[in-house]
């Protein structure tokens, strides 16, 4: 990872701009007082990134698809997420601002978890990577489920084995659809163990509303608390790349009569320096020379005459100079 920019103002440095060349000025002698060379200037860096969205929401409704998350977005918020009676409806995350008397917060409905999520399986990793910046996680259980229990812990094991820290988070319980026979049956029981384990839990229908109003009040409760409240006054990170060591410069016989000169140092030389004229091919010779380039060309067997390659400047090797 390259940089994680998650406030205001973070700044990153992916690839640098290469030095600025010297003009003819910078060249001239009490002989030649106008020379004919300048430097190009260096090539900047090119990387290749692969950006990642991670949503900035307060609140990540959590749950097994069909759950019912995006119900419960659309009656709390003025989202309009689609909603259907089929897996997966949410491809993408939704966001909605819920509006209390003297709170609001952001709200992300994030496609549903399956098993094997956090190593891609469904929409897993669509998932996964916007929990981690959310403060607050509301696990949506679906009532009329075989088995909710069973499904809050295949959810809370993708999240661990995703991230540990996820498991961390604060996380409240949204028993769903409590407007079905079956899950106003099922909730005494499944609501009673929840609390054995230390977990907040509310009966809801997001359907019929029945329940909502308390939920957000034990959401915005919970957002208040210290472990819930994200740190103020930290400060903005610039992220920058560490330096890269110079590499050494070596020289490698291509075939015969052909020499490769490699490492930056040799290699930036030739992309300062303009070497489509005669004055530019000297100082090149001259920098190479001082980089020790020609003695390693004559150790390598290279004879007057050999082409001599250093990055995309080519020249002909007339020995060390002495």
């Amino acid at each position: 990872m390259v940089a994680d920019l998650a406030r205001p103002g973070q700044r990153a440095l992916v690839a640098r701009g290469g030095r600025g060349g010297l003009g003819n000025v910078h060249f001239a002698t009490a002989v030649t007082q106008a020379p004919r060379i300048a430097q190009k200037g260096e090539p900047g860096e090119r990387r290749l990134l692969r950006l990642e969205l991670r949503l900035l929401a307060d609140v990540g409704l959590v749950g097994l698809p069909n759950a019912g998350k995006s119900t419960l977005l659309a009656r709390i918020t003025a989202a309009k997420p689609k909603i259907a009676d089929y897996p997966f409806t949410t491809l993408v995350p939704k966001l909605g601002v819920v509006a209390m008397a003297d709170t609001s917060f952001v709200v992300a409905d994030i496609p549903g978890l399956i098993e094997g999520a956090h190593r891609g399986a469904g929409l897993g990793l669509e998932f996964l990577r916007h929990v981690r910046r959310t403060r607050l996680l509301v696990h949506i259980l679906d009532g009329s489920s075989a088995d909710p229990l069973k499904d809050m812990q295949v959810v809370n094991a993708e999240l661990d084995q995703y991230d540990p820290e996820l498991r961390e988070k604060p996380q409240v319980v949204a028993f769903n659809k409590i407007d079905l026979p079956e899950s106003r049956a099922a909730w005494p029981v499944v609501g009673e163990t929840l609390r054995r384990m230390g977990l907040e839990v509310v009966a809801i229908s997001a359907a019929t509303g029945e329940g909502v109003m308390e939920l957000l009040e034990l959401v915005a409760r919970t957002l208040r608390r210290p472990e819930a409240v994200q740190a103020e006054g930290e400060r903005v990170r610039v992220y920058r790349l560490a330096e890269e060591p110079e590499e050494a410069v070596a020289v490698e016989r291509e075939r015969e009569g052909v020499f490769r000169v490699r490492g930056r140092p040799a290699e930036r030389a030739a992309a300062l320096i303009n070497v489509g004229t005669p004055e530019g091919i000297s100082v090149l010779k001259r920098r190479l020379a001082h980089l020790g380039v020609m003695k390693m060309l004559e150790r390598a067997g290279a004879a007057e005459g050999d082409l001599v390659r250093v990055g995309d400047a080519e020249f002909r090797f007339d020995g060390e100079k002495r």
